[in-house]
């Protein structure tokens, strides 16, 4: 098998707290290299609309239960609006929205994923998070080969047994959402 996954042990529970941190910290020595096909990423792998995306487990501090979201005035354009964490205010975004698809509506599974964003944090809501899973690099391809050349924050493409995860390069899908103002989250706050 060409993954190995780190999962809740009731497969239709969204992963738990402390399998991304013990998987941060199983992954802390590792080098961070997504971008690259063919070498092994450590992921956490959440689905939003009609698909399955990862993140590199090195940059994702928690994931919580979906909470108020609070709009705010003159934020940049991508952001939704803004949560408190323990005390600690942070923006959040539709993942949805940041990478154009249509947006879905929040149920029991939603979840946002608290990632590292230049210095700070980000929350993004996704539908579930699925699993935290280290896939092997045999079964990484390059986005580019895959034809997904227009999307800069799809690095590489997993191919597990039961379907393709788009591995994102977050900092580029914020930059990208900043480059094109993301029109409907501007239009929403």
């Amino acid at each position: 098998m060409a993954a190995k996954k780190k999962t809740n042990p009731a497969a239709d529970e969204p992963v738990a707290i402390a399998s991304v941190a013990a998987a941060r910290t199983e992954a802390a020595g590792e080098l961070a290299v997504v971008s690259q096909a063919g070498r092994n990423a450590h992921l956490v792998i959440f689905k939003s609309a009609n698909g399955y995306f990862g993140i590199d487990i090195k940059i994702v501090q928690e994931i919580i239960l979906m909470q108020e979201i609070t709009r705010i005035p003159s934020s940049a354009p991508y952001i939704a609006g803004m949560t408190d964490l323990r005390g600690r205010v942070i923006p959040v975004a539709a993942f949805t929205d940041l990478v154009g698809m249509a947006p879905t509506e929040a149920g029991d599974k939603t979840r946002i994923v608290v990632v590292e964003n230049n210095g700070g944090f980000l929350g993004l809501v996704v539908d579930a998070v699925t699993e935290v899973m280290m896939v092997d690099g045999t079964s990484i391809d390059d986005a580019s080969a895959c034809g997904a050349r227009e999307h800069d924050f799809i690095v590489a493409i997993a191919k597990l047994p039961e379907y393709l995860v788009s591995i994102v390069d977050v900092p580029a899908l914020i930059a990208m959402a900043d480059r094109r103002g993301v029109p409907e989250l501007a239009a929403a706050a």
